[in-house]
């Protein structure tokens, strides 16, 4: 199976193609507050690159509003022309490679931070919103077990910044399901909209 697998919900994007073992592509770019404006031009290429693929998996959060939206949108519009299966993976379950065995850590913004545990692969726990000392704590009760972050977090010690892996992610996607109806984000809060100067309401 030729997968083309991309994510845009940190401030450094992947995309990439696999082929079964075979890596095709893979390349990241910059994002920066999660713009989703550098996926295209990267997609680009990345579908010049694959010819055809059978399926597409997206990056689904958490992380940036804009770049998800962005991302699930570019999934949708292939599979709607190409006639590819499409799946949705959670992006945390990416950020380290072949290692399957971490806790997965992000900036929810407003003082806390967002805290995975990810287990042979997969979510282990509900995704949790909590204070860095809390997260701090829940680290340091496993301290044999790798802390990876989407971005700098002082506040929690031993955490290393690491960026999602598209070929990762490819190999993920690949033994999921396909996925029947609409791909959703991973929102862990609402939104947060700022109304505009002078706007009524």
């Amino acid at each position: 199976m030729r997968v083309l697998a991309f994510d845009a919900s940190t401030a450094r994007g992947t995309v990439a193609v696999v082929d079964g073992g075979d890596v095709v592509w893979a390349e990241h770019f910059d994002s920066p507050r999660g713009r989703g404006g550098e996926l295209f031009p990267a997609l680009e290429r990345a579908v010049r690159a694959a010819g055809t693929f059978d399926r597409v998996v997206v990056g689904i959060g958490p992380g940036s509003y804009n770049g998800l939206r962005a991302a699930i949108a570019a999934a949708e519009a292939l599979h709607l022309a190409r006639g590819v299966e499409r799946v949705g993976v959670v992006s945390a379950r990416a950020l380290a490679g072949e290692t399957e065995d971490f806790f997965a850590l992000g900036d929810a913004r407003g003082g806390r931070l967002w805290l995975a545990r990810i287990t042979a692969g997969r979510v282990a726990e509900d995704f949790a919103l909590v204070t860095p000392e809390e997260a701090r704590a829940r680290v340091e009760a496993e301290p044999g077990v790798a802390r990876l972050g989407t971005a700098e977090l002082a506040a929690v010690p031993g955490v290393r910044v690491a960026t999602v892996d598209g070929v990762g992610l490819a190999r993920l996607g690949a033994r999921e399901a396909a996925a029947t109806g609409e791909i959703a984000p991973l929102y862990l809060k609402p939104a947060h909209i700022t109304t505009p100067r002078g706007a009524g309401g």
